[in-house]
C-alpha cells in the first residue's frame, strides 16, 4: 500500500472485538486496499474486490487482531499472499491440464509404427553419442540430459563458456546428421 499517509487516512480502531472496529477499518481501508491489489496484480483473477473481502475475513477471525500494530499492513500482506497463492494454484492447474493434453496426444500417437520409429531413432542417437569425442559427449549429456547450463559446465570443466557452446553445437550437428543419414537410407 502507499507509504504516503495523511492524518485523515489514519483509521482509529474502536475497542477491540467490536463490530464497529471492523466496520470502521473496512470503510477506511477498503478502497486503498482494492487500488493496491489492482495496481500491483492487475484486474484479476482473482478479482481485487474479492481479494479485499478475503483479507478482511482473515483479519476479522483473528483473536489477537487488537495486538496488530498496523491493520493496513496486515491487510495488504494478507491480500498479497492470497493473490500469490491463487496464482500458484492456477499455474499448477494449468501445468497439469497441459500435461494431460500432452499425454493424451502422446497416447493417441503411440501406434506400433511410431514406437518402432522412435526406438530406432533412439538407437541411432545412442550410437552417435557413444562414438563422440569424450569432451563433446560430456557437454551434450550434461546440458541436454541433466539440464546443466553452459556457464556451469564451463565452470565444472574449467574451460570457457564459448568452448562449451561450441562442443554442444557440434554434438547436436553430429546427432542431426546421423538421423538424417539414417532417414535417407530407408
Amino acid at each position: 500500500m502507499s507509504s504516503k499517509s495523511t492524518s485523515k487516512d489514519v483509521v482509529t480502531p474502536a475497542p477491540s472485538g467490536s463490530g464497529e472496529e471492523l466496520d470502521r477499518l473496512y470503510r477506511g481501508y477498503r478502497d486503498r486496499l482494492r487500488r493496491y491489489v489492482a495496481a500491483n496484480f492487475g484486474p484479476g483473477p482473482p478479482d481485487p474486490e474479492d481479494v479485499v473481502q478475503i483479507a478482511f475475513e482473515k483479519f476479522a477471525v483473528r483473536e489477537d487482531r487488537h495486538a496488530i500494530e498496523s491493520p493496513e499492513a496486515f491487510l495488504a500482506r494478507s491480500a498479497r499472499n492470497y493473490v500469490l497463492d491463487q496464482r500458484r494454484r492456477q499455474k499448477v492447474r494449468s501445468d497439469h491440464a497441459e500435461g494431460e493434453k500432452i499425454l493424451g496426444a502422446l497416447h493417441d500417437d503411440c501406434d506400433a509404427e511410431r514406437v518402432l520409429s522412435a526406438k530406432q531413432r533412439w538407437q541411432i542417437l545412442e550410437r552417435t553419442i557413444r562414438a563422440m569425442d569424450p569432451r563433446r559427449q560430456q557437454v551434450l549429456i550434461m546440458n541436454r540430459i541433466h539440464g546443466v547450463s553452459y556457464a556451469e559446465i564451463a565452470r565444472q570443466l574449467k574451460c570457457s563458456p564459448t568452448l562449451v557452446k561450441m562442443h554442444a553445437a557440434q554434438a547436436l550437428v553430429q546427432c542431426e546428421r546421423a538421423l538424417r543419414e539414417a532417414e535417407e537410407e530407408t
